[in-house]
């Protein structure tokens, strides 16, 4: 699993969305969100950075999709430092506000 360092510099180079897939988990009774981020969407061969969100909460998407093309700049995680139950990171766009939620856990590989 890649670290918060890790997870930030990958949102850095990567802020083109492939995919963006909100799932119902039956199991956990909870959703889990996939982002499949790219450094240029007009380049198939380009590396893809997928992450998984599981158990998200609070997700708010202000301003986000309204072009035919959507990028997330500044995506940052951050420990989340309340103790809430399900809860243990925070993510955001530092800049642009446009995508925010929580999350009790993460997994994240590149393609």
């Amino acid at each position: 699993m890649l670290d918060l360092d890790e997870m930030n510099g990958n949102f850095f180079n990567f802020d083109h969305v492939d995919t963006f897939k909100l799932e119902h988990d039956p199991i956990m009774n909870c959703y889990n969100l996939v982002l499949i981020l790219s450094k240029d969407l007009h380049d198939l061969s380009a590396p893809k950075f997928t992450v998984c969100f599981n158990h998200i909460s609070d997700l708010s998407l202000n301003d986000s999709f309204r072009n035919n093309s959507q990028q997330f700049p500044s995506l940052i995680i951050e420990k989340h430092k309340n103790q809430w139950d399900n809860v243990n990171y925070e993510i955001r766009q530092v800049e642009d506000e446009d995508l925010s939620f929580k999350c009790k856990s993460f997994t994240a590989f590149l393609t």
